[in-house]
């Protein structure tokens, strides 16, 4: 774990990505351009030209702590020169470096909320950049893993050419270099036995939901007693909640599994997770109900844990949807070689970096630093990452 002392700065992270540019044309600073990017982007702006009338409207101090030379206007690049040097950009590179600065903030004690830290899940899911599209027409699509609490992607895998995300699971939780402990979270695509086998050899555990995609499994966990009245073994979990008028009531039933019991690696519990919703306009009960396996033992994930898990897979969705209705992801057109790639890693990074600092709204944090460019600058800059409760 880091020390205050020892919690990088973005800047300094970002000189290990490699300059792409010849030597006898570079003008500007490397870690300048990534530099001005990420705080550009945590101060809401959508656009590689938004970022230079950002930085065109600071101060000499500002600019001067992003080691823009002298802090002078008059240094910055013009749009068409940051374009290019992200268009050429080692993506590979750019994503390891953010991903390695995000993970050891996420890892600062002072990062997570107070008290006894809780189980640490990690969510995998894949997303789709829809505008871009290459000169194959190909969509980028990019495969991330997400640290639920406090809310930041730890890596990022693409899948342009190899769009199938069972492919990229193991390769992207290679980039997190300790996953030891971690509940890994997925869709229905991931519940396969080299998951469980990869998460195991790592000891880790994963919580998967079993769909109809998964026949066999699905028809040994659907031939489960499920009634907790007749099978005495079953945790039962239930919460309800009322939002924007919508009353929902989640039950979750778990039981446990013994050695073979059903055709799947390192298997200990099987769920039944049950969803009542009213309020939806139609005056009806609207129900549903999902299986899923589970490969963590008791003593590390409770019902009430594994319950929040699975809701908490919804976290990194949440925040896809951030990036393409408050960043505008999806109608981003850009797609010269690295560009949508890079500008998504640093659209990752703004929510990442305003969830460490206390945010829970992201459109609040944007308009905070929008009009305090300042207080972005210790989320680039400083050994620690300042705390702003929301």
């Amino acid at each position: 774990m880091c020390t205050p002392e020892t919690l990088p700065s973005l800047l300094d992270a970002v000189r290990t990505v490699p300059d792409p540019r010849a030597t006898h044309l570079v003008t500007h600073p490397w870690p300048m351009l990534l530099g001005l990017v990420a705080c550009a982007l945590l101060c809401g702006v959508r656009s590689v030209r938004g970022v230079i009338r950002w930085a065109s409207g600071q101060d000499v101090g500002t600019l001067a702590a992003l080691e823009v030379p002298a802090g002078d206007p008059g240094k910055l690049p013009v749009a068409t020169t940051l374009t290019r040097a992200l268009a050429r950009v080692d993506a590979d590179a750019l994503d390891a470096a953010v991903g390695a600065f995000v993970q050891a903030h996420a890892a600062d004690p002072l990062a997570g909320i107070a008290g006894d830290p809780p189980v640490l899940q990690l969510a995998t899911d894949g997303k789709t950049v829809r505008g871009a599209r290459d000169s194959d027409g190909l969509q980028l699509h990019l495969l991330g893993v997400y640290q639920v609490d406090p809310g930041v992607m730890l890596a990022q895998r693409e899948m342009r050419h190899k769009p199938h995300e069972t492919l990229h699971f193991t390769a992207a939780l290679d980039l997190i270099a300790d996953i030891t402990g971690a509940i890994v979270t997925a869709d229905a695509l991931h519940t396969v036995a080299d998951h469980a086998h990869y998460l195991h050899s790592r000891g880790a555990y994963g919580l998967f939901p079993v769909k109809e995609n998964r026949s066999a499994l699905f028809t040994q966990l659907d031939a489960l007693d499920w009634d907790e009245t007749t099978n005495a073994a079953i945790a039962v979990h239930r919460t309800e909640e009322t939002n924007s008028g919508r009353r929902e009531i989640r039950i979750v039933r778990v039981q446990p599994l013994t050695p073979g019991q059903v055709n799947f690696p390192h298997a200990t519990r099987a769920l039944l997770i049950e969803r009542y919703t009213t309020g939806r306009g139609d005056g009806k009960i609207h129900a549903d109900a999902e299986l899923g396996i589970t490969t963590a033992p008791l003593d590390v994930a409770d019902t009430a844990v594994l319950a929040r898990c699975v809701r908490g897979q919804w976290a990194i969705e949440a925040q896809h949807f951030v990036r393409d209705v408050t960043f505008g992801e999806d109608a981003c057109r850009a797609h010269t070689g690295s560009l949508p790639r890079a500008l998504a890693t640093f659209r990752s990074l703004a929510i990442s970096l305003a969830h460490l600092a206390g945010w829970t709204n992201n459109a609040a944090a944007h308009d905070h630093y929008r009009n305090h460019p300042t207080d972005a600058l210790p989320r680039t800059r400083s050994h620690r990452l300042s705390t702003h409760h929301a």
